[in-house]
């Protein structure tokens, strides 16, 4: 054989290398993109029948298509078939907690798109939240309080940053308080309550009249004292409410879209880059939420978490093993590289040019999420047989006509909407 058919043979075998890389991924990505597209532009509907089946993505990016797909119907108000998906999901991150050999024989020489997607910690969380809401809207308080535990074991195993998730953690107490656990209730509760308190002492949180109501009916007497002197230190004129679910509304209230995750590279000479994924979050506030209940202004406290913030601390937290594997895979592909020159130094340039524009941080993630989330506890008037809940952004309008109104008689008393 000629020294040039030897190098064709070489460089078709590695042209074909690089063509299975980038198409093995290809036709998730259209399918992703495209749903995620008519999402944003309010067509839930046309996004749904994009992903009408798991077939539509490769298997390494299963997940993100329960994810995207069950976010997208439990907007669109599908809480069974979105439970559905997120159950899916839920199944895939217990059976698949690990990086398979084959993913890691692929990664290794290509980049960690080869790879399966897990998901962030926070958006391995988030599976649980949305689990608990749609249990919670639908009356399924058992199997809220189940997705409950599931969460709080996945916080207590990552606390540095999932702790800092306000609204899980009084969605796990409110789901342990719907199914009658009431003493678990109180105990996550308590936790959030004096964590919030640590954060800011003086100011009331919105838990504290909760947590005073379910002291005293478990009996807690010290710490009904603690909590009531709490509360008046804290000068909050809000007026204390029991816990039958008859005299409140739950409304969970999602805003703004999540920052996307983007590659980013260092350069070490002229055949070696090494790429890391990040976050890039814009500073900015949570809603400036205004309720009025029957018309008349409410003075509720929301609970919310900036899911930006939370899902870059997440990203962070797994940068030293990225880095590492980053590292790993860049010595490899030398090694790799290094053998090629030894038999054609020509064929070794090219298998480095190849390897240099393969290297890519793998930027999936799950892009339907808001920005923000929040919990409300709106207090109900006595008679409630007809009562309509009006939601309004004030940072984004003055005008009504971008209020959402809620009519309870037909929503229930749990609701979830997203803001415009």
């Amino acid at each position: 054989m000629s020294r040039a058919d030897h190098l064709c043979q070489q460089l078709t075998g590695c042209l074909v290398l690089l063509c299975v890389v980038l198409l093995s991924g290809c036709s998730s990505t259209i399918a992703l993109h495209q749903a995620r597209l008519q999402y944003q532009q309010g067509d839930a509907a046309a996004a749904i029948e994009t992903l009408s089946s798991t077939e539509v993505v490769d298997a390494k990016d299963r997940l993100l298509y329960w994810l995207e797909k069950g976010l997208i119907l439990h907007d669109s108000g599908d809480y069974e078939n979105s439970t559905k998906e997120l159950l899916a999901a839920s199944r895939y991150l217990t059976q698949n907690d690990y990086l398979s050999l084959r993913d890691e024989g692929r990664a290794l020489l290509a980049n960690d798109w080869a790879g399966s997607y897990s998901g962030e910690y926070s958006e391995q969380l988030w599976v649980h939240s949305y689990l608990m809401m749609n249990f919670l809207i639908t009356s399924q308080y058992d199997s809220a309080a189940v997705e409950a535990r599931q969460a709080l074991r996945l916080i207590d195993n990552h606390p540095e940053v999932l702790q800092s998730d306000v609204f899980t953690r009084a969605l796990i107490g409110l789901s342990f308080e719907a199914a009658g656990q009431l003493n678990d209730s109180y105990i996550v509760n308590r936790k959030l309550s004096d964590a919030l308190h640590k954060e800011q002492p003086e100011s009331y949180n919105g838990i504290d009249h909760l947590l005073l109501a379910q002291a005293q009916r478990l009996g807690f007497t010290n710490d009904v004292r603690e909590i009531t002197q709490r509360i008046n230190t804290a000068a909050s004129e809000s007026a204390s409410h029991s816990l039958t679910k008859n005299n409140e509304a739950i409304v969970f209230i999602s805003s703004g879209r999540i920052p996307h995750k983007v590659s980013g590279s260092i350069i070490a000479d002229d055949y070696a880059r090494l790429s890391f994924p990040q976050y890039y979050v814009n500073s900015v506030s949570a809603p400036r939420l205004e309720i009025h209940v029957n018309g008349a202004s409410c003075d509720c406290h929301p609970i919310s978490s900036d899911l930006g913030i939370l899902v870059s601390e997440s990203l962070n937290k797994r940068g030293v093993a990225t880095a590492t594997r980053t590292l790993i895979r860049a010595v490899a592909k030398e090694a790799v590289a290094e053998a090629i020159s030894e038999k054609d130094e020509f064929a070794g340039g090219l298998a480095r040019a190849l390897f240099f524009a393969l290297e890519e941080a793998d930027t999936r993630s799950w892009q339907s999420l808001p920005r923000f989330i929040t919990m409300l506890r709106v207090p109900l008037p006595a008679d409630n047989d007809n009562v309509k809940i009006k939601i309004r952004d004030l940072e984004a309008s003055q005008s009504d006509t971008q209020a959402i109104v809620v009519d309870l008689v037909e929503s229930g008393p749990i609701i979830s909407v997203r803001l415009p």
